[in-house]
């Protein structure tokens, strides 16, 4: 069964991108995954020297949706559109979705994920805002608050907003996947709930 997660933020910065990098190769020791890029900025094809549409690399591939950064217009979401459906359908395991910032519901290429597993990225400074933008979405699966100063606290009532809070120090990118154990662990146990 194909468990997409759709990564999510409000601002440029907080860590998207990493965070979605992370979390697929983290994803790929348990089965097939890819992740797609569906910035304008083309910013995850761009950090990982993307030239063609998809790099694979063992059970990880990754897929740059647009070839023009910032020049996207309405013929270009329909092939995004239908490259996707056609995509997913290859039997993945896990697709990880690396979404533009302010991404909506109601956008048609956010809809194609509606069924996806909503993980909202931000830092300290914006989680008011990035709180208000979850409520947007069908469901607050994780909340992962990045770039977080020593001492810092995670309340009660984030904790009962959305099933995984995690926390990610001034840390490289190279260590997040042992911050987003957690969120591995849940998509294993849906996993296996639906085996």
């Amino acid at each position: 069964m194909l468990i997409k997660i759709n990564v999510l933020g409000v601002k440029e910065g907080v860590g998207k991108t990493s965070v979605a990098l992370s979390l697929s190769r983290e994803l790929a020791r348990f089965g097939k995954t890819l992740i797609v890029d569906k910035t304008p900025t083309c910013g995850l094809g761009r950090k990982m020297w993307i030239t063609d549409d998809m790099l694979c690399d063992g059970n990880l591939c990754m897929l740059k949706l647009f070839r023009k950064p910032f020049r996207i217009d309405s013929k270009d979401l329909e092939r995004a559109s239908e490259k996707l459906k056609e995509v997913y359908s290859k039997g993945w395991d896990y697709v990880v979705i690396d979404n533009f910032s302010c991404a909506i519901p109601d956008n048609p290429i956010i809809k194609l994920d509606i069924d996806s597993l909503p993980i909202f990225v931000t830092d300290p400074l914006n989680l008011k805002v990035t709180l208000e933008y979850s409520d947007k979405f069908y469901s607050k699966f994780g909340l992962v608050i990045n770039q977080v100063p020593e001492g810092y606290n995670i309340s009660r009532k984030l904790e009962k907003l959305f099933q995984i809070v995690v926390s990610i120090p001034f840390i490289e990118e190279s260590r997040f996947g042992g911050y987003l154990q957690s969120i591995v662990e849940s998509i294993m146990e849906r996993t296996t709930q639906f085996m």
